[in-house]
């Protein structure tokens, strides 16, 4: 922020280059102007700490001829290393994959290089630290076995005793320094039938990974955007770049129709759809019933901090408030275990009957639930005060219309 409520350049630049296609090309005069008054060390350090280097600064060098030759030469780099790290996981997505499949274990990659290379066409456009894959919710420990042959471990006491399975995914650490893998069975925390359905409709791809049907990538990638509060460009560049790719295969209705079939993530599909129609262009409208789209939350919507705004504290404070607003009434003692009451586990970073005294324990424990709601009610704060967390960036931020494909 280059002052209270108003965007700087870089970020401003950075969120019209990871619109839509149609939003992009609308305000290309616009995406010039900002580069012509951007600090590309700023710009590439920002982008770098949302691994959006190369996705972003490929496409704003086709736009531009007068960016710094340094600036130039590291987003060469930065993608030349994205593309070897990409393939690395790739090759062993697939493998992990494979061997759960072969182990009759229907088995679903989720982001990823394997999803970056579908709807960005690089596969060092999406890399991410980890690989996640998702399987049904009664073949979790059965596909933890069969990863532990390939050196892929649970952390010690992973689970406090009275949990049966994690909340949403089991994280394995690999013993032979590969990349950790997040197994999941559900993609959110407000309810188990969309992902089962999901995982039971997707079909072989080209590569021989199971992919999801349209509408479901769609809904799933909408969800992932909403649980991590609509926060920073990564996710906002997957929509997008999926609707680029594959919004033309989709029947007007079928997403409403399929997001109607399980009420309880409704909120925040909406919420997360307007978000994106708002910032990058993502039809909303198009793909919502106008009955469907009132349940969305626009306190929520507020919230979002797209130019990741604040210490990485607040972020998440304003992420577990998204949480609240957007969660189903009858679970909110749910939200309250997942960011205020957090286990020993959580406090201490591993789980161990004698990491803490009691006494100890539990002042930890209270601290962080003052913390956080003290971080929470600073972000209620900031919507009174500013009418949203962070503004958009002044120019034609609906160019491109809504039903731009």
């Amino acid at each position: 922020m280059s002052a209270r409520g108003l965007i700087a350049p870089e970020n401003a630049l950075a969120l019209a280059l990871v619109a839509t296609r149609a939003r992009r090309e609308a305000n290309r005069s616009t995406i010039v102007e900002l580069a012509s008054r951007a600090d590309f060390r700023t710009l590439e350090a920002l982008l770098r700490a949302q691994g959006m280097l190369s996705l972003v600064g490929r496409r704003l060098l086709k736009l531009i001829d007068y960016a710094p030759d340094d600036f130039v030469e590291r987003v060469r780099d930065y993608d030349r290393q994205t593309q070897r790290q990409g393939v690395q996981q790739q090759l062993i997505t697939i493998r992990l994959a494979a061997a759960l499949t072969d182990a009759g274990i229907r088995t679903l990659p989720l982001k990823g290089p394997l999803l970056g290379e579908r709807i960005h066409g690089e596969l060092g456009a999406r890399v991410s630290a980890d690989i996640d894959l998702l399987v049904a919710s009664d073949e979790l420990v059965a596909a933890i076995e069969v990863l532990s042959t390939l050196g892929y471990r649970r952390p010690p006491r992973a689970l406090p005793p009275h949990l049966s399975r994690p909340n949403l995914h089991e994280c394995l650490r690999s013993t032979v320094d590969l990349p950790e893998v997040e197994l999941h069975w559900r993609v959110h925390h407000y309810e188990q039938r969309f992902s089962a359905a999901m995982l039971a409709r997707a079909e072989p791809g080209p590569d021989g990974c199971l992919r999801p049907a349209a509408p479901d990538e769609l809904i799933a990638l909408l969800l992932f955007y909403a649980r991590d509060g609509m926060a920073g460009l990564r996710l906002l560049a997957d929509l997008t770049g999926w609707w680029d790719h594959f919004g033309d295969t989709l029947i007007a209705v079928e997403v409403d129709h399929l997001a109607r079939e399980h009420p309880a993530i409704v909120p925040a599909l909406t919420t997360a759809a307007l978000t994106a129609q708002r910032l990058g262009g993502l039809p909303a409208e198009h793909l919502f019933e106008p009955e469907t789209l009132s349940r969305a939350s626009h306190p929520a919507m507020r919230l979002s901090n797209w130019p990741m705004r604040g210490r990485k504290s607040q972020i998440a404070a304003n992420v577990a408030l998204i949480d609240l607003l957007l969660m189903p009434p009858s679970q909110r003692r749910t939200w309250l275990t997942r960011h205020l009451w957090l286990s020993e586990a959580a406090l201490c970073g591993e789980w161990s009957d004698a990491v803490l005294a009691r006494g100890a324990l539990a002042r930890a424990r209270l601290l962080h639930i003052a913390r956080v709601g003290g971080r929470c009610a600073g972000a209620v704060w900031q919507l009174r005060g500013d009418g949203e967390w962070a503004r958009m960036p002044a120019g034609p931020k609906n160019a491109g219309g809504a039903h731009g494909r």
